[in-house]
């Protein structure tokens, strides 16, 4: 699987994962699977060294092999 590019989409990254991945739910605060999708992969990766909240989460989901199709 090829990593993720930081000018593509969370949309175009769930593509390549299994739709399970969108059944983990995000931390309280955070912001829903259907609000990131128009985020580039550099926006999630600043948001996550922003710290703020969910990021954390979603970066190492999409990151995750497991989820690979």
């Amino acid at each position: 699987m090829p990593t993720n590019d930081p000018g593509e989409t969370v949309a175009q990254i769930l593509r390549r994962k299994l739709s399970t991945i969108k059944q983990t739910p995000p931390p309280p605060g955070s912001p829903s699977w259907d609000d990131i999708l128009h985020l580039t992969w550099a926006e999630v990766e600043a948001a996550k060294k922003r710290g703020e909240p969910g990021f954390k989460v979603f970066r190492k989901l999409l990151t995750d092999k497991r989820f690979d199709k």
